[in-house]
């Protein structure tokens, strides 16, 4: 152990070094931990075949903090901090605009085939795909484009030119 506590006192310029070379400016004492436990690493697991010990334990220290790095940047993408703003409360009324989204959407329906209405039904009021659309009516999703294409230019003619 006192082997090691002496490598410790020679290897943590290169530690720091390191750690200043990658543009690490938070948790550098975290990292730093990183770094002395790939240094323990690389001391047990030196071969003296692969050449002088300092090249293989900078080449190991930079290698886990890099894979410390990583980890820290998937990690802070993948979790986002909670925030009550965000939340989409729903208050009493919300209900009464829903209702009235749907009679308005099925105002447009009047003059559209039955494919047609369904395609605008389950794309605006159920949020489905062109490929859900075709599962649920067992055809091909070319089926349901057509369908879309065709409601569409229906419903750009009566915007256009109203009865």
């Amino acid at each position: 152990m006192e082997d090691f506590s002496a490598l410790t006192k020679e290897f943590t310029p290169m530690i720091h070094h390191i750690i200043r070379s990658l543009s690490i400016y938070k948790n550098k004492e975290e990292y730093f931990q990183v770094g002395l436990i790939a240094l323990w690493e690389s001391f047990g697991n030196f071969n003296e075949e692969y050449g002088q010990f300092s090249n293989y334990a900078y080449t190991v220290i930079k290698g886990k903090i890099l894979n410390e790095l990583k980890h820290h940047h998937k990690y802070e993408i993948r979790t986002e901090p909670f925030d009550s703003f965000i939340l989409d409360i729903k208050d009493p009324f919300s209900m009464h605009e829903e209702t009235f989204a749907i009679d308005n959407i099925l105002t447009y329906t009047e003059g559209l085939t039955l494919n047609q209405q369904r395609w605008l039904l389950q794309t605006y009021l159920e949020n489905k795909t062109v490929t859900e659309i075709a599962e649920i009516y067992q055809v091909t999703a070319a089926a349901v484009k057509s369908w879309r294409r065709s409601a569409l230019n229906k419903l750009r003619k009566q915007l256009i030119f109203p009865l």
